[in-house]
């Protein structure tokens, strides 16, 4: 007991933010905006909050705690046997996805996560679970429309759900797809795919017994595809980066708000001459006197590196301009026009929520030639999160 009671007091002492240089802010307010909107938007449809990937940076705890609470919320999604294991860990116990690959090796330890749905991707995967499967396992059939990632061949679809009705033990609750270009122009592929899915419906109301009683889970929509969920049989909207605020739709319709703002505080203040050099490789010069600080972040904490000489921080509305290479865990930024007093420990915004300043995730992302979505998922783990 006194072993236990001493690592609980000492993983609690960092819980103090003074004692903490970095930290990762949710707004609360933000997400329960996020959250009604596609209420709003698709009232009649199952809500699944994807919490993959450390809920895309937000935090796996954290928003999987903040969203047991919420009433519009049905589902929770992961990507891993892991995630859902942790999520139970910590107290949750919404029913849960798991989209990505379970290892033979791990597929009993799903019977003591409860209320799980395992999403079956291969024709051989549901040939292994109907013969090792010996406890109720609820299960959605990935069927490939036409990405040719993870599903099921629709050629393989009668195959795979007869051999599965052979087991008592699984029940088939519904089926799912993904949509490999729902963001893009003209919707072309994304009709294409959606035939298929047309077609992969008929089959399985042919194959799965009592489909008209049960009705099931059929869902093949994302953030990007919201906008094509009327066009074909479905009851389930998966929503992952537009639950974090960033509408990756065509028409930019959903008014969702970022909820992620990334805070540091300065470990260092420097005077530079005029001629002087900054960081690794001396790829900045001082084209005069400076006045510069050094912030206790770089590419682990999720700076990209990328941002070296064209990135920016923010102090109280003052833009910093990021001098040099970011380095693994430093970043230096112009303080020179900085007016109001800044110290050691003052706190510099190094990702905002506001889309129009330049360090906004959204222009970051556009600066360094990559996605939101990469910017996010690279914020270390390490970082403490915090819902306000």
């Amino acid at each position: 007991m006194y072993l236990l009671n001493l690592l609980r007091r000492y993983r609690n002492i960092f819980d103090d933010p003074s004692k903490r240089l970095l930290r990762i802010q949710i707004d609360s307010g933000a997400l329960v905006n996020n959250i009604q909107r596609f209420r709003a938007l698709f009232p009649k449809y199952y809500f699944a909050a994807v919490l993959k990937s450390n809920a895309y940076g937000h935090g796996l705890k954290e928003i999987g705690r903040f969203l047991e609470k919420r009433s519009e919320v049905d589902y929770l999604v992961v990507d891993s046997i892991i995630e859902a294991k942790t999520l139970r860990d910590f107290g949750i116990k919404k029913p849960v996805i798991i989209l990505g690959y379970v290892p033979k090796a791990a597929i009993s330890s799903l019977r003591k996560i409860r209320n799980v749905i395992f999403v079956i991707n291969s024709k051989e995967q549901a040939e292994l679970l109907q013969t090792v499967v010996d406890f109720k396992l609820r299960v959605h059939i990935k069927v490939d429309t036409g990405m040719n990632r993870q599903g099921i061949d629709i050629n393989e679809l009668e195959h795979t759900l007869k051999v599965l009705s052979l087991n008592k033990h699984i029940l088939i609750e519904g089926m799912i797809s993904h949509l490999a270009d729902a963001d893009g122009p003209t919707g072309y592929h994304t009709h294409e795919q959606i035939e298929q899915w047309k077609k992969a419906m008929a089959i399985y109301k042919q194959q799965v017994s009592g489909y008209e009683k049960e009705k099931g889970i059929f869902h093949f929509a994302a953030t990007a595809g919201a906008r094509y969920v009327s066009t074909a049989e479905n009851n389930l909207i998966r929503v992952g980066i537009g639950l974090y605020g960033f509408d990756t739709t065509q028409d930019k319709q959903l008014k969702v708000t970022p909820v992620l703002s990334f805070w540091a505080k300065i470990i260092n203040i420097k005077e530079v001459k005029a001629g002087e050099k900054i960081g690794y490789n001396f790829t900045f010069t001082a084209s005069k006197d400076m006045r510069i600080a050094v912030i206790p972040c770089g590419y682990y904490e999720g700076v990209p590196r990328s941002l070296s000489n064209k990135g920016k921080f923010y102090f109280n509305g003052n833009p910093l301009p990021i001098l040099g290479r970011v380095s693994m865990n430093l970043t230096v930024v112009d303080i020179s026009d900085v007016k109001a007093p800044i110290n050691l420990e003052d706190e510099v915004e190094v990702y905002s929520t506001d889309v129009k300043k330049d360090n906004s995730v959204e222009n970051v992302a556009k600066l360094c030639d990559t996605i939101p979505y990469e910017i996010l998922v690279r914020l270390a783990p390490t970082i403490k999160r915090t819902i306000k």
